[in-house]
Formats: C-alpha cells, structure tokens, sequence
C-alpha cells in the first residue's frame, strides 16, 4: 500500500497538482466498495487534516457494521485503486 501511495504522490507532482488544500471529491456519507472485497461497503464518516500527513484523512465504518473502521488517505480513494464507488 505504501507503494500505491508514493506513486499517488509521484502522478500528482508530475502533473503540476500543488499539494495544498483542495476541495476534495469525496464527501461525508458517500459509499465505496473495497476491490479486494466485494461484499463490504464503506461509508466516509469523517474526512480530518492531520499535520503528520500531507493529504487529508478520511474515516469510514462497514455498512451494517458500524463497530468495523477504516482510515486511509484521501488519495488512496480518489486514485481508485483500492476502493470504488458503490451503486
């Protein structure tokens, strides 16, 4: 996964993106499903900017699993890699 994240970074400083606050495209209770697993469903909760980390970070639980949480970088979820928007 950290491989995944600092060719992210690399796409975005080639590209000319200034790192920096932008409006992000993910938003409170939009839903993804994880690649790997088809049958989970995550709902954005929380997006946060910590100080430790150049993108925000965004805080999901499990559809009909609440007690089941997941944070990852808002990068993560706008390259599409790992999650997908839910229909």
């Amino acid at each position: 996964m950290e491989k995944a994240n600092s060719v992210g970074l690399l796409k975005r400083l080639f590209r000319g993106e200034a790192a920096g606050p932008v409006e992000p495209s993910v938003t409170i209770g939009a839903r993804y499903m994880s690649k790997h697993h088809h049958a989970s469903v995550w709902v954005v909760e929380r997006i946060s900017s910590v100080g430790s980390s150049t993108y925000p970070l965004v805080s999901m639980s499990r559809e009909g699993h609440p007690d089941l949480k997941k944070t990852v970088s808002l990068a993560v979820i706008e390259e599409g890699e790992d999650f997908r928007p839910a229909i």
